[in-house]
């Protein structure tokens, strides 16, 4: 029985999302962006709410629709209070959901969408002592390879990290061509914990 160290990369977007839609006064397609602060129409009856989104040239808006003639019971007291503050993490959440903007027809860029790691050490057992695990939290759904994290976060080309996949160093369990493929929240990479890969491993388990 064998105990092993288990890595967790929590992913962080450092902004938020574009939306590409003709602007009325610039009479062409630009850039939305996301201003974080929410529209909120209520009386009796009924509530709208908005994401308010600002032209980048003109400065003009576009409310993206949240929720439209809602009952007033229907919607989630702490949920409502933060509309009214113009929560930045609710703003956030809403900008990642993929559904929101299908709902509303738009088009919605996620390209250049920075992000940071956060690196937690966990304690976790393992049968196999030379394997280093690395346990990804992910939940806003940017545009990121495996490959592209990997070698973002480990400072070597993605070259490298496709020859070390190739040798069966570097794997995701279950997942075919995985460096290819999108990070998925919960994925698992696993690291053979070998000598000759001792600069990779210093790269993972070192303080972020």
């Amino acid at each position: 029985m064998s105990y092993l160290k288990k890595y967790k990369w929590e992913i962080i977007p450092q902004n938020l999302p574009i939306v590409r839609r003709n602007c009325p006064k610039c009479n062409q397609k630009t850039n939305y962006i996301n201003t974080e602060k929410f529209r909120v129409n209520a009386n009796k009856s009924s509530i709208d709410i908005w994401l308010i989104h600002q032209c980048g040239k003109c400065k003009s808006t576009w409310n993206m629709t949240i929720y439209e003639r809602i009952k007033p019971f229907d919607i989630n007291k702490d949920e409502y209070e933060k509309f009214l503050s113009n929560d930045k993490e609710l703003a956030k959440e809403y900008a990642f959901d993929l559904n929101m903007y299908n709902r509303n027809k738009a088009e919605v860029i996620y390209e250049g969408v920075d992000y940071k790691i956060i690196q937690k050490e966990l304690e976790a057992y393992y049968i196999n002592k030379n394997e280093l695990v690395i346990g990804v939290i992910f939940k806003y759904p940017i545009e990121l390879r495996v490959d592209t994290l990997l070698s973002n976060k480990l400072g070597i080309s993605r070259s490298k990290i496709k020859k070390l996949y190739e040798q069966g160093i570097i794997f995701i369990k279950d997942e075919k061509n995985s460096l290819n493929k999108k990070v998925k929240n919960k994925m698992e990479i696993h690291v053979l914990n070998m000598i000759e890969n001792t600069k990779i491993i210093e790269s993972i388990v070192q303080v972020v």
